[in-house]
C-alpha cells in the first residue's frame, strides 16, 4: 500500500515538473524570445549600415567583417566554472530523466 502511494507521489512530481518545463519552453517560444535574441546578434546597427552605404558610394572594397560589431569576450574563471557546472547538471539531468523514463516504461509494460 505504501509503495503504491509513494510511486503515485513520485509520478505526480515528475509529471508536474515536465508540465512546468514544457509550459516554460512553450511560452518563451510563443513570445519569440529565441528569434529576438538571434535577430539582435545578427542585425547590423544603423551606424554600420550608414558606413556600408558610404563605402559603396566611394567605391571601396567591401568586407562583411568591417561592418559586423565584434562581441566582447567575457570569459573568466567564474564564467568557465559556471559553464562547467551547467554541463555537469545537464549530463546528470539527462541520465536521471533517462532512468526515470526507463523505469516508467518497465512499470507500464510489466
Amino acid at each position: 500500500m505504501k509503495d503504491k502511494k509513494a510511486f503515485k507521489n513520485i509520478v505526480r512530481i515528475i509529471i508536474f515538473t515536465l508540465l512546468v518545463l514544457y509550459s516554460t519552453l512553450y511560452v518563451t517560444q510563443a513570445l519569440g524570445y529565441y528569434e529576438y535574441s538571434n535577430s539582435k546578434t545578427n542585425a547590423l546597427t544603423t551606424e554600420a549600415i550608414e558606413k556600408f552605404e558610404k563605402d559603396i558610394k566611394k567605391g571601396k572594397s567591401i568586407k562583411a567583417s568591417d561592418y559586423i560589431k565584434k562581441e566582447n569576450d567575457y570569459n573568466n574563471k567564474l564564467s568557465r566554472s559556471g559553464l562547467a557546472l551547467s554541463n555537469v547538471i545537464e549530463n546528470v539531468f539527462d541520465k536521471v530523466m533517462g532512468f526515470i523514463f526507463n523505469e516508467i516504461n518497465k512499470a507500464v509494460n510489466d
